[in-house]
């Protein structure tokens, strides 16, 4: 019996040193330094990180690691009107929550903390524990022992995005006595370094793709190329197939360019909706796209090529339209500029050969 019991009391401990607050004293001075020394002393590492991704994570792992009261730190940035959120960066001992989560948009959420601040309600601290209504609370507070969190918004100079810091702590009245300001202070530092982003995000968007079609432009190709060398590491079979709408000036003379602007939409819709999701279409220039298809066999790259023919050939309106397409393998000693090259050599083999056809050279 004596032995049952201690079990008992045992894992009654357990459980009350994960759920019960640490109402310990804190000393909020030397907290307050210990952050602020450790970010600072870190920021040079942190301004050498590859993108703003990395800029954020390094500080939200800066902050867990610095303090043993912070058990998770993460954010999210994006379009304001969105209707999932989920941890874009998070660091921390209890990670796993964040790794997760996914809070969609409902009536009842948009009453709750991440909305509320997502649309720009000044930063909120909020008390949660084993007993919350909201069941991902009641989780974390038993298996990290959080109870306390603060939600700071992210705002935005880029028409329409914002974004959302949160920080949990392991005592309730943490960011009472630690103050907000620090933390208020890191979400303008994260706003200003997401903004970037977002605004860089659409100049690229406006200078690699084609305002006509929406697909990549010439101007994308180093893009692409990087993209096709990173998946040959695990495949090395790629294909390059030039696309050239066949006597498509005719269509211009005789219809209008209105018309051919509409053919050019119809058949970068068709190609693209029979393409895997990550193959690469581009319009080359005028009436030529190109397509990149990355672990693809030549037998595979072949019958593509001919669904994208059938595909333009099945077009109708404004006008009816073909194809010639000229296929080409993109091999490890081969640069994409040369495949490309020698798929435009093929693509004029099937021009001669009388048009609306695929063609391939080695």
């Amino acid at each position: 019996m004596w032995l049952r019991k201690s079990r008992i009391d045992n894992a009654a401990d357990q459980v009350a040193a994960t759920t019960t607050p640490d109402n310990s004293a804190l000393d909020a001075s030397s907290e307050r330094s210990r952050i602020a020394e450790t970010l600072l002393a870190s920021a040079a590492r942190l301004l050498k990180a590859r993108n703003e991704l990395e800029i954020i994570k390094g500080v939200c792992e800066a902050l867990c690691s610095v303090s043993s009261h912070i058990r998770l730190a993460w954010t999210w940035f994006g379009p304001a009107t969105t209707d999932t959120i989920r941890p874009q960066v998070y660091a921390g001992a209890a990670s796993d929550y964040a790794a997760h989560m996914t809070i969609e948009r409902n009536l009842i959420t948009e009453l709750g903390p991440a909305f509320r601040t997502l649309q720009g309600e000044a930063a909120e601290a909020f008390k949660i524990s084993a007993w919350s209504v909201f069941g991902p609370w009641r989780e974390i507070a038993r298996t990290h022992g959080v109870h306390s969190v603060l939600a700071v918004p992210l705002h935005s100079a880029h028409t329409g995005m914002a974004g959302i810091f949160v920080i949990y702590a392991d005592r309730e009245d943490y960011f009472e006595q630690v103050g907000e300001g620090l933390f208020t202070a890191l979400g303008a530092l994260f706003s200003s370094v997401l903004s970037a982003s977002a605004e860089r995000t659409v100049l690229e968007q406006v200078v690699n793709h084609d305002a006509l079609t929406g697909l990549l432009n010439r101007r994308a190709l180093p893009i692409v190329e990087r993209r096709v060398a990173r998946q040959s590491l695990f495949d090395p079979k790629s294909f390059v197939l030039v696309i050239d709408l066949d006597h498509f000036k005719s269509i211009n003379d005789t219809y209008g360019h209105a018309a051919g602007d509409e053919v050019l939409r119809h058949a970068a819709s068709v190609m693209r909706k029979l393409l895997r999701r990550d193959d690469d279409l581009m319009r080359w220039g005028g009436e030529e796209f190109l397509v990149c298809l990355a672990n693809t066999s030549q037998e595979d790259a072949l019958k593509v090529a001919e669904k994208l023919r059938q595909g333009i050939a099945s077009l109708r309106d404004p006008v009816p339209v073909t194809a010639s397409i000229g296929v080409a393998e993109v091999m490890p000693q081969r640069a994409l500029a040369d495949a490309i090259h020698i798929a435009e050599q093929a693509l004029f083999d099937a021009k001669e050969a009388g048009r609306n056809q695929v063609c391939m050279r080695a």
